[in-house]
C-alpha cells in the first residue's frame, strides 16, 4: 500500500532527510509505473532512476557516517548492498514476467517499506550517534 511521506521519518540531518523524501517519491513513481503497466521500458527507466537515486543517497550517508566515525558503518554498507540485490531481482523478474500487480507490490516492499524500516532502525542509529557525540 502506498504511504505518504510523514515527518515522523525525519532523522534530523537536513540533507539526508531531503534525500529520503526524494527516495520516497521515487518509490511511488516506480510503483505507479508497474501498476499502470506502462511497459517494460518505462518501468526499467523507473528502476534505473531508483538505482541512481539510491547510489547518490547511500554515498551521502556513507560520507556522513565516515565524517562522524559511526561504528556501525560496515553493517550499514551490507544493508545498502542487500537493497541493490533486491532491486536487481525486481528488474530481473520484470524482464521475465512483465509488469503486474504482484510486481508492483514487491517494488513497494523493496523500496518504500524497506526505506521506512531502514530510516527507523538504521539511519536513526547514526543520527543518534552524531547527536550523542555533539552533546558529549
Amino acid at each position: 500500500m502506498l504511504k505518504d511521506w510523514s515527518d515522523v521519518y525525519l532523522i534530523g540531518v537536513p540533507e539526508i532527510d531531503e534525500q529520503h523524501k526524494g527516495f520516497f517519491a521515487a518509490s511511488h513513481q516506480l510503483y505507479e509505473g508497474i501498476l499502470g503497466r506502462e511497459g517494460k521500458n518505462a518501468v526499467v527507466d523507473a528502476i534505473a532512476f531508483m538505482r541512481s537515486y539510491a547510489e547518490k543517497h547511500f554515498d551521502t550517508e556513507v560520507d556522513f557516517m565516515r565524517r562522524h566515525e559511526y561504528p556501525g558503518l560496515r553493517e550499514h554498507l551490507h544493508q545498502h548492498a542487500a537493497f541493490f540485490r533486491r532491486l536487481d531481482e525486481l528488474e530481473n523478474d520484470l524482464m521475465i514476467f512483465g509488469p503486474s500487480e504482484d510486481l508492483a507490490e514487491r517494488a513497494l516492499d523493496i523500496t518504500q517499506d524497506w526505506l521506512i524500516d531502514h530510516i527507523a532502525d538504521e539511519d536513526m542509529l547514526y543520527a543518534l550517534h552524531v547527536k550523542g557525540r555533539a552533546a558529549g
